[in-house]
């Protein structure tokens, strides 16, 4: 306060390149639901388990001494598997054998003597005995590989099994981006929000696509990309295939807009609604294109101008005091210190 008029103290800020903007960092979580594909055939006690990412032949867990593999089909294996047998159940073997490089050529359903060779040959890789059939229960076909399987509640370590529990659940390809906030944080996001989700090296834009409440009260927004596709675009194979993926994220509230900065309360408004700063020349017009931390970003003026605002509301931007005639000895602590703080406010 000025001593003795009451008046508010005047200070000079210099208007400086700055940037203003509003963003709330919270989590994304990626739903990736999956669904049963196959029950157990195998009675035993179960003594190791391989959940997570699996591929072609690769172990799912053991029943007392059998190994479960995983095998790339839409058919489910529902019988045992020997020579002279046909169908597509077979062709799902065939494929796994000339994926794993023990059989040549093309899956063609026949179980003759080259597939009843080659699955001899795998067994022998794997060092169990070399019958050429392969019994119910020690394939599971999965719809793609790799993918991210999941064990049923049964199949634990340790656990005695007596065949017909379910045992494995793999992806149905389906993924649902979904963004839960809190009643306090949904007041502050708009509809209109963008939403930056990361992974790894991938950053992608997201909008909302429509908003629920759970059973706690928080509000689940459904997400995706702008033109309505899934938020990873073309990248989705990058990301796990676990049934649920945290990924970060941030909601731009208000977007960030960089240029000539001032203290907010260096800004005046007519009663036609124009804004103005004062400036050593004067009253000078300018438009505000955004604000936020006490800063606005305004167009009329130059960096380096000097603006008139009250005392402790420079916003974070420098305020040098006017210039005065030099004297040996003309400071005093009544005067206005530089502040060189910046005048970013983002998120």
């Amino acid at each position: 306060m000025a001593e003795g008029t009451g008046a508010p103290e005047v200070v000079w800020a210099e208007a400086t390149t700055s940037s203003v903007g509003r963003s709330l960092p919270l989590s994304t979580t990626l739903r990736q639901p999956a669904r049963t594909v196959a029950a157990n055939a195998l009675p035993g006690v179960v003594l190791e388990t391989s959940p997570g990412e699996v591929d072609q032949g690769d172990t799912l867990y053991v029943v007392a001494g059998t190994p479960v593999r995983a095998v790339e089909g839409t058919v489910p294996f529902y019988r045992d598997l020997a020579i002279n047998l046909e169908g597509d159940d077979v062709a799902q073997l065939q494929q796994a054998l000339i994926d794993l490089e023990h059989l040549t050529g093309e899956p063609d359903g026949d179980f003759g003597p080259r597939t009843e060779r080659a699955l001899k040959a795998w067994q022998k890789s794997l060092a169990i005995p070399q019958t050429g059939t392969v019994a119910l229960g020690e394939l599971v076909a999965v719809d793609s590989l790799p993918t991210t399987v999941q064990l049923g509640d049964a199949i634990v370590r340790g656990a005695s099994l007596g065949g017909g529990e379910e045992a494995v659940l793999a992806p149905t390809g389906e993924q649902d981006f979904v963004l839960v906030v809190t009643s306090d944080q949904a007041r502050m996001i708009p509809a209109e929000a963008t939403v930056e989700v990361t992974w790894q090296e991938h950053t992608w834009p997201a909008v909302i696509a429509g908003a629920a409440q759970d059973e706690f009260g928080n509000t689940e927004y459904e997400l995706t990309a702008p033109d309505g596709g899934p938020v990873c675009a073309d990248a989705c194979d990058t990301l796990p295939g676990d049934a649920q993926v945290t990924l970060r994220s941030e909601i731009v509230i208000v977007p960030e807009i960089t240029g000539t900065a001032v203290p907010a309360a260096a800004v005046h408004t007519r009663a036609d609604g124009t804004a103005y700063v004062i400036t050593e020349q004067g009253e000078t017009d300018v438009t505000v294109e955004g604000s936020g931390g006490g800063v606005a970003i305004v167009e009329g003026i130059e960096v380096g101008t000097r603006v008139q605002a009250l005392a402790g509301a420079t916003g974070g931007l420098p305020a040098p005091a006017p210039e005065s005639p030099a004297t040996d000895d003309d400071s005093s602590p009544d005067d206005p210190a530089p502040d060189d703080s910046s005048a970013t406010t983002g998120g």
